[in-house]
């Protein structure tokens, strides 16, 4: 090959490779304004195609077993739940009777929720931690009323309150009033649910 002729070779691939280089980059920056201008006018024909409608969502693992679920009940009320490997309920974010809760659960089916307690007839909320046991039982109460004050509730296994400090709404079991509790009050009932020592 002479000189002249490599020379000729040489422009003819530089003028090749930049013309490519023109055709390729117009290609795909009009490929990308096409995808972007197809999107939106989808969106303006129909403004579901942005939305995924569903009653419930899962996630499965590797063994298919539900790990998260997204989720509306039968009731209609939301909620998000995270199961372990073995499907056991573990924990959760919920909104039942129109209040939000957090739940966690041992392996056992101990419970600790965190959330709103609400009074129906009067739709007032507070916030509340319990402690439950494995078959649901409340066990422990940690409250602020409406009035913000706190109190501390112990109850046994059928959830009838054995112990309870601080300031809480308290039923007379004999007389049926209610009875407002002082902050630092300290109130000891038995098996029964009458009061064995209070103070002050």
């Amino acid at each position: 090959m002479s000189r002249k002729q490599y020379i000729s070779l040489v422009v003819l691939a530089l003028v090749a490779g930049l013309a490519g280089g023109m055709v390729s980059s117009w290609f795909f920056s009009n490929q990308l304004v096409f995808a972007r201008e197809a999107t939106k006018k989808a969106a303006e024909i129909s403004p579901e195609l942005r939305v995924i409608m569903a009653r419930e969502i899962n996630l499965l693992g590797l063994d298919r077993k539900p790990r998260i679920k997204l989720a509306v009940d039968e009731n209609g009320e939301p909620g998000l739940h995270f199961y372990d490997e073995k499907g056991r309920y573990r924990a959760g974010f919920s909104i039942g009777q129109g209040t939000p809760a957090l739940t966690m659960r041992d392996k056992s089916g101990l419970r600790l929720q965190i959330g709103l307690t609400r009074l129906m007839s009067t739709e007032d909320e507070w916030p509340t931690i319990l402690l439950m046991d494995n078959k649901g039982v409340e066990r422990v109460i940690l409250a602020l009323d409406i009035e913000g004050r706190p109190h501390l509730a112990l109850k046994n296994a059928t959830g009838d309150n054995r112990v309870v400090l601080g300031s809480a709404a308290l039923k007379q079991t004999q007389t049926g009033v209610i009875e407002k509790r002082p902050l630092s009050s300290l109130v000891l009932f038995n098996e029964k649910g009458n009061v064995i020592w209070q103070a002050p």
